[in-house]
């Protein structure tokens, strides 16, 4: 047996009831195998004394369960068993009581402390512990107020924390910086995305673009409060939109083919047609398996998730740890990567928004 462990001591003819309910209490707290019980089950052949010294020697309590009939169970002669010098009871508190065990009498079915001339010379000092009483009509009050005392010897289970709903939201008049920070953020991150294309392209946007839709991204970048939710929904009905394939000599007999998509490990910022924004850190894996954290403007994670590439679809599982809500992100592209579109659905409460991903770094 393992250390830490709290011996049960009863009689079955006095409160085998009692004993098996307040068991189950103590394995709730302290786990299944924290609590022994019952020695008269020891297999025959095997040396009850031994059994019960090697029980002791890994306990830190014993938990003597008195019942009102604990100390007149009498033999087959009409002899108290409790006098006899092989009586498992005896064996059992005399020996916690020689080890310096913490020996807690618990009184159950109306039961009183026996008197010190009723017990063998070797159990008197029983009488001299504080005995905790286990009424039946307040069993779960007395247990826990038990518990409470073991706590002290014995550390308990770690508890599971609760689940607790997500509460509604109260809306309250938001502060200035409140209102505006998201236009703040993008501000920035369009200088972000302006200074590294002017590093890595001759082109500020991609040539697959309509001249419009350039227009629209170079607005939306740099300040989306000038983009309006049509620009939006334009650049996500072009994002889906089949590339042009011009047909060749060698190509007129052959059927399209999905475009390539480029890597999508890096930075990507997430934006619905509301001007909410975050951003995405992805890391992409062999056969299209991926990763990401979602991060606030405050670079706080607030988002994780991972799923697969397969031809021109992004899917992926999601959990927002500040809500503590799941989701699932559907999304596809049509111009090799370079922007993502679809829908974030959530599963609690139910709703789904449409939300475009676009690369901030190459």
């Amino acid at each position: 047996m393992a250390d830490n462990k709290i011996f049960v001591s009863y009689r079955r003819q006095d409160a085998s009831g009692e004993a098996g309910r307040l068991v189950d209490h103590l394995q709730e707290v302290f786990g299944d195998d924290t609590v022994f019980l019952d020695v008269e089950t020891i297999e025959a052949g095997l040396d009850f004394v031994q059994a019960i010294d090697k029980a002791l020697n890994s306990c830190k309590v014993l938990i003597a369960l008195i019942g009102p009939h604990w100390l007149n169970i009498k033999d087959s002669e009409g002899n108290p068993r409790l006098f006899h010098e092989g009586d498992f009871i005896r064996l059992e508190i005399s020996a916690a009581l020689k080890r310096d065990i913490r020996v807690i009498p618990v009184l159950v079915n109306g039961a009183v402390m026996p008197k010190s001339e009723e017990l063998p010379e070797e159990l008197q000092a029983l009488t001299r512990r504080h005995a905790h009483e286990l009424s039946s009509s307040r069993w779960k009050y007395d247990c826990d107020q038990l518990i409470e005392v073991l706590s002290k010897i014995i550390k308990p289970l770690p508890k599971n924390k609760p689940f607790n709903p997500i509460p509604p939201i109260q809306k309250k008049e938001k502060s200035w910086f409140a209102k505006n920070y998201i236009w703040l953020l993008a501000a920035i991150v369009g200088l972000i995305i302006f200074s590294l294309m002017l590093e890595n392209s001759g082109d500020e946007y991609p040539n697959d673009y309509s001249e419009e839709t350039q227009v629209a991204l170079e607005d939306f970048s740099n300040d989306p409060g000038t983009a309006s939710t049509e620009d939006f929904q334009e650049l996500q009905e072009e994002s889906t939109m089949e590339p042009e394939i011009q047909n060749t000599p060698s190509q007129n007999n052959s059927q399209p083919t999905s475009p390539e998509i480029d890597e999508i490990s890096g930075f990507w910022l997430q934006s619905d047609g509301q001007g909410n924004t975050s951003t995405l850190v992805f890391n992409q894996y062999e056969d299209g398996y991926f990763e990401f954290i979602e991060y606030n403007f405050l670079d706080a994670e607030i988002g994780e998730g991972s799923g697969t590439i397969t031809d021109n679809k992004l899917t992926a599982d999601y959990y927002n740890t500040f809500f503590q809500i799941g989701g699932k992100l559907n999304l596809s592209t049509n111009n090799y990567g370079r922007t993502w579109s679809g829908t974030i659905d959530i599963d609690n409460p139910r709703t789904q928004t449409k939300i475009m991903l676009q690369r901030i770094n190459p």
